[in-house]
């Protein structure tokens, strides 16, 4: 197994699927290696931040990897590969919570190392993001986040 706590100090990759400002969805076909693309069916306004997944992660409430959402100061495009820092967790009642990221070595946010230390607004807007379409129960700090990644790295290996 990977230890991802390891990965450069305590930075991960994710790949984005949405950037930030978009309100289409981006999917990625892991068979052919091709994106999709097609209106998100919740999206009444453009994202607050890029979107994406942890690759080699694996989520049992959906059956796809973790979600991750990535605070980060330059734009993320679709499809590109970033080191995050996780260090909180969106928790929703359907049990599909998101991770929420910094991009490492980012100017504003590569920083922070815990929910505590994010800007109070962009939590904010990405909570109404959430609740325009869901439930939105609030947040878990890195700790939660960090528990959750290896609880999904090691339900990747599990077989299913």
């Amino acid at each position: 197994m990977r230890e991802y706590g390891s990965i450069g100090g305590d930075c991960l990759e994710a790949v984005i699927e949405d950037p930030a400002g978009s309100t289409m969805r981006h999917t990625l076909d892991h068979a052919t290696g091709t994106w999709t693309t097609h209106q998100h069916p919740q999206a009444r306004r453009p994202w607050p931040a890029a979107y994406g997944h942890l690759p080699g992660t694996y989520n049992p409430t959906d059956g796809d990897e973790l979600d991750v959402i990535v605070l980060a100061n330059v734009p993320l495009r679709t499809g590109q590969r970033v080191r995050v820092r996780p260090i909180g967790v969106l928790v929703r009642p359907d049990g599909d919570h998101k991770i929420l990221a910094v991009r490492c070595g980012d100017p504003r946010y590569g920083a922070l190392v815990d929910l505590l230390e994010a800007p109070a607004e962009d939590l904010q807007a990405i909570e109404d993001w959430f609740a325009e379409w869901d439930i939105v129960l609030g947040w878990e700090n890195a700790e939660a986040a960090w528990q959750m990644i290896r609880f999904a790295t090691d339900a990747r290996d599990e077989p299913r």
